[in-house]
C-alpha cells in the first residue's frame, strides 16, 4: 500500500511514520521517500487503518495505488 504524505520532509517525519505504524501493526514493513513524499506499507492491516496511524501522528494523507 502506498500514501503520499506531503508534509513529510525529513528524517524525524519518517521516523514518526515508522513508529505510528509499527505501534498498530509490529511486523509491517515500512519504507518512505522525502524526495517523492511517498510511504510504501506492507503488513496485514487494512489501507484505512495505516493511513489513520499516519494522520494520528500528525501527518495529512493522500492515498495513492
Amino acid at each position: 500500500m502506498n500514501f503520499t504524505v506531503p508534509d513529510m520532509d525529513c528524517g524525524g517525519c519518517v521516523r514518526s511514520i515508522t513508529e505510528a505504524i509499527h505501534k498498530i501493526d509490529p511486523q509491517a514493513k515500512v519504507d518512505a521517500d522525502l524526495k517523492t513524499k511517498l510511504v510504501s506499507v506492507g503488513g496485514t492491516a487494512d489501507r484505512a487503518v495505516y493511513a489513520t496511524a499516519i494522520e494520528n501522528a500528525g501527518f495529512d494523507v493522500e492515498k495513492t495505488a
